[in-house]
């Protein structure tokens, strides 16, 4: 039978009983997902129907447990291996201090499905986390939430979206601790969506459930609903792109409602509102891990420049000088501006973030932006360039750069009317257009730099942000990004040629920008 479990240790320590320690597992489980051992133990004490809290029972091992029992009537959960915070490489058994946290408890689902239904009409049947192993992003582990629940006697399904920090082992899992990334990302969903708002027009982020604090996020399944990233590796067509301009300039258009709202009621801005959530986080000056990444970058850049072949030496040597010297400044050029009207960027748009949604005759009718961890204070050219750059090629770019600027511009004016404001006094079209002319080096030395991570095959990212995380520190942030570009550009056809286009488009620049050498 199921039963309601929570399993404790008590260490021997010289011939007697110190504190209690909890095994790593959730509190909470189906019976199945205990080690036979356990329930074999279990089974043995329950011979005599015993039921009272606090009975000791013998598992066979150096020390003493004690399990706490009742008979099942409440939901029955379920949860592999990786849903506890715990690294799978240290004992089973935890000090105090490292006390392993459950993901998700009973009262955390009842929030997540009252917040789903918007009401507390249900009753919770059953529930698991389950890990989608392979398919993880760079700073998280990502899950699916699946949980049955009765409504009016009848029974109904949802799934939800959840991601956790990274491994601890992970030298990303370093960053996300030094920069708070995952925090931030829940202040984003939780304190500071809901004070913009979204707009009356379609949405254009995933609905946010629920967030715990260094242990998880629950989001819309956006899965489940239809939207899906399309292939790194195949640049955005003009449909695609067009949505894309529209979706950031609505995203941008809240920001800018809720700042100018603030100058012109209280004479504060976004940024005093929530300028801990709007500094940069990753290219830091005197963060040493950024330094390592940026030195790495250059490393990995310059091979790809030694690599073409169309280059005479002269303008291999000027574009490889600039390269260094625009990388290495990544962290000045990211800084709120002085010039231009700033609002709230997502600054890590590229297809990996952006998904899609098509209706049945296969137009696209859907763009969410996702994973906002690196949100912050910026001109709003710094998100428009930086992610057509990355997700388009040259043609297309060539194509489409000005009508896609009237995209976003005219989305800016019709969402800023609505709300009773002019954009000529708050984003005028012509300060956009002279801010992306501006920003066009910044977004070439941005490109050039993570495009070399963004373009890894899925069984690089696998091998170095999953699995053995060994090799990371050597490849991001040491000195093997060489061979790392080396062995991209021969398994994958398409990495070398995107980069390269970044690379010709900075020859390009160079040639009309003398002055920028």
């Amino acid at each position: 039978n199921d039963c309601d479990l929570e399993l404790w240790v008590n260490v021997s320590s010289e011939n007697s009983i110190s504190n209690n320690y909890r095994t790593p597992y959730l509190s909470k489980y189906h019976f199945s997902a205990f080690p036979r051992m356990l329930q074999d133990a279990y089974l043995r004490s329950h011979k005599s129907d015993n039921r009272e809290q606090g009975s000791y029972i013998n598992v066979g091992i150096a020390s003493v447990a004690t399990v706490s029992t009742c008979s099942l009537d409440m939901a029955t959960i379920s949860a592999d291996s990786s849903c506890c915070l715990t690294d799978s490489t240290k004992s089973q058994v935890c000090s105090v201090k490292e006390k392993p946290v459950a993901l998700l408890s009973d009262s955390d689902i009842n929030k997540i499905v009252e917040r789903k239904l918007l009401s507390n009409n249900f009753r919770v049947l059953h529930w698991s986390l389950d890990n989608l192993g392979e398919i993880n992003g760079f700073l998280g582990l990502y899950y699916t939430l699946s949980v049955t629940v009765k409504i009016d006697d009848k029974s109904k399904h949802f799934k939800f979206f959840a991601k956790t920090p990274p491994p601890t082992t992970s030298p990303q899992y370093d960053f996300l601790v030094r920069s708070n990334t995952f925090n931030k990302e829940i202040a984003v969903y939780s304190e500071i969506v809901p004070k913009m708002g979204t707009g009356k027009g379609p949405k254009w982020l995933p609905d946010y459930y629920f967030g715990k604090n260094n242990v998880i996020i629950v989001l819309e399944d956006a899965g489940q609903n239809g939207y899906v990233n399309l292939d790194k590796y195949l640049p955005f067509d003009d449909e695609h792109c067009i949505l894309v301009a529209k979706t950031i300039s609505v995203f941008h258009s809240r920001s800018l409602i809720l700042d100018e709202k603030l100058r012109r009621s209280t004479g504060q801005t976004i940024f005093d509102l929530y300028g801990k959530y709007l500094e940069e986080v990753a290219f830091i000056e005197t963060d040493s891990a950024a330094q390592k990444y940026l030195s790495s970058c250059i490393k990995g850049a310059c091979t790809i420049v030694d690599m073409n072949e169309k280059l005479k030496d002269d303008e291999a040597t000027l574009i490889k000088n600039w390269i260094t010297k625009w990388v290495w400044r990544l962290p000045e050029l990211l800084k709120t501006s002085n010039k231009f009207r700033n609002v709230m960027c997502h600054r890590d748009l590229w297809p990996n973030n952006i998904m899609f949604k098509k209706d049945s005759s296969g137009k696209t009718i859907g763009c969410y932006l996702i994973d906002f961890q690196f949100l912050r204070y910026s001109p709003p050219a710094i998100d428009f360039v930086i992610c057509f750059l990355l997700s388009t090629d040259r043609a297309t770019r060539r194509r489409c750069d000005e009508s896609l600027i009237d995209v976003y511009c005219d989305t800016m004016k019709k969402e800023l009317a609505a709300e009773g404001l002019d954009v000529e006094d708050c984003l005028p079209r012509a300060q956009f257009i002279e801010s992306c002319k501006d920003i066009q080096g910044l977004a070439l030395a941005y490109a050039v730099a993570n495009m070399q991570i963004m373009l890894l095959t899925r069984q690089a990212v696998e091998e170095y942000f999953i699995g053995s995380t060994d090799q990371l520190e050597h490849v991001v942030y040491g000195d093997r990004r060489s061979d790392l570009v080396k062995n991209q550009c021969r398994i994958m056809k398409s990495y070398q040629p995107r980069i390269t286009e970044i690379i010709e488009e900075i020859r390009e620049y160079l040639a009309a920008n003398p002055d920028k050498c």
